[in-house]
């Protein structure tokens, strides 16, 4: 498969399908400090998938980065947080999404 039938299939879906949650996601919180703040809107789109129980391999393949770039969003995220857990991070998320 060559990087331009890749880049229209699988990236461009999870690409479309990334920025409409996003977009949910901003609406549900405060325009000017949505529910995820402090993390960036790329974190906060790892934070649902990681809050959903997936590993890092697995959120890589979903988002089509490496497993690398997403080990380095995940320690972004603890660090942002004060958290060292993925079950106080998932509680986190639990408590700051708005009902």
């Amino acid at each position: 498969m060559n990087r331009r039938s890749f880049l229209k299939g699988t990236a461009a879906t999870v690409a479309v399908l990334a920025t409409a949650r996003f977009a949910e996601l901003v609406r549900e919180g405060n325009a000017a400090r949505p529910w995820f703040f402090p993390l960036t809107a790329r974190e906060a789109y790892v934070s649902e998938l990681l809050a959903a129980g997936l590993t890092n391999t697995t959120i890589a393949a979903r988002l089509g980065i490496s497993v690398r770039t997403t080990d380095a969003h995940v320690q972004n995220i603890f660090n942002k947080l004060g958290l060292h857990r993925r079950q106080l991070f998932a509680e986190w998320v639990a408590r700051s999404r708005p009902p």
